[in-house]
């Protein structure tokens, strides 16, 4: 007689065998305007998208060196999607719904992550982590600087683009920090369709929240705290704190101005593509398109305007293959993740 605790492990063992051969089986490759707009007639957004399957980028002209998991949208394998089209290497974008990711391919990732790249050492292993996988090609695609210097200096402005405009890597414009006297429900839909009502007494704390930036007055930079003089405890609000990031970022051009519109002078790095991706959101018509002159940064507009221009980049922002943007609250920037049209994404 097989008892209950041996049979629940041979169950999950044959779950576990059933999504790996899910995986290695091959997958379909996927018409990039079929796709998105499949995405965009999706009831739900992305809880409720379904699919896996590969678009192919630059395949025609050589076999893909890179084969890069993710879930249809820009979020967390943005940086990297700008890294590889710049770099104009052929690669496979593996992209699962969300309800494939939950009952298949999340057990086929380390950690049960993603974004993931798949067979990155050519042994079969695969990486996910969205700061692994960037630092990875970076080195590999040649977009870390010329020597130890200037990779040292990118690491630097990495981690704190990281850690202030990426919202310590979280998708929903900020980090859920408990405190009193602030309450309010969140009602997610699983995909089983089971609601899950959460009550917590919490603020949201952004680091960088383009929503806090629409309400707020245009202002001169100096005129604003600087960033390297502000202490980690401080009175600034959302948009305060916003600021100071595209302050710092902005001063840290001005000091390569002379030799090119990047962080390192004439060749963009890793770390201008995460700018770029951010303040080009930044600059969509329903947020401040003229953000620039707006806040006083024109070499954060300066590197936007470069980047928008160069081939492949521009290419890219263009294509059917790019994922839509999803919909924020517009009091909270909580990710709504519905689909939306934006500037060279439409619903076509």
């Amino acid at each position: 007689m097989i008892n209950n605790h041996i049979l629940f492990s041979l169950i999950l063992f044959l779950i576990v065998i059933h999504s790996l051969q899910s995986y290695h089986a091959p997958l379909k490759t996927l018409s990039a305007s079929d796709y998105r707009k499949s995405l965009f007639d999706t009831t739900g957004g992305l809880f409720q998208t379904n699919g896996h399957g590969i678009i192919k980028v630059r395949a025609e002209s050589a076999p893909p060196k890179y084969r890069l998991g993710y879930m249809p949208m820009r979020n967390r394998a943005e940086i990297i999607r700008l890294m590889l089209e710049e770099s104009g290497v052929p690669y496979e974008l593996e992209v699962f719904g969300f309800r494939d990711w939950a009952t298949s391919v999340k057990a086929t990732t380390p950690m049960g992550k993603c974004p993931v790249l798949r067979n990155y050492d050519g042994k079969g292993n695969d990486l996910c982590q969205e700061g692994a996988i960037t630092r990875l090609l970076a080195s590999e695609l040649g977009l870390d600087g010329k020597d130890s210097a200037e990779r040292a200096k990118l690491d630097s402005l990495y981690c704190l683009w990281f850690s202030t405009m990426r919202n310590n890597g979280l998708s929903h414009d900020g980090r859920c920090v408990r405190a009193n006297g602030a309450q309010k429900t969140l009602i997610h839909t699983h995909p089983t369709h089971r609601p899950m009502l959460i009550q917590h007494e919490f603020h949201w704390r952004r680091e960088f929240s383009i929503e806090s930036l629409k309400g707020l007055e245009g202002s001169r930079r100096k005129d604003r705290p600087k960033y390297d003089e502000t202490f980690r405890l401080n009175d600034l609000d959302k948009a305060g704190r916003s600021l100071l990031a595209l302050d710092y970022f902005e001063e840290a051009l001005t000091e390569t101005e002379s030799d090119g519109p990047y962080l390192l002078g004439a060749n963009p790095s890793y770390v201008d593509l995460g700018l770029f991706y951010i303040l080009f959101e930044l600059a969509e018509p329903s947020n401040i398109p003229d953000f620039a002159d707006y806040f006083d940064l024109p070499m954060l507009g300066r590197l936007v305007e470069a980047l928008a221009h160069r081939p492949q980049i521009n290419e890219y922002l263009k294509s059917e293959r790019r994922m839509p943007r999803y919909a924020r609250e517009e009091t909270t920037g909580l990710s709504l993740y519905t689909y939306i049209e934006g500037k060279w994404s439409l619903n076509v």
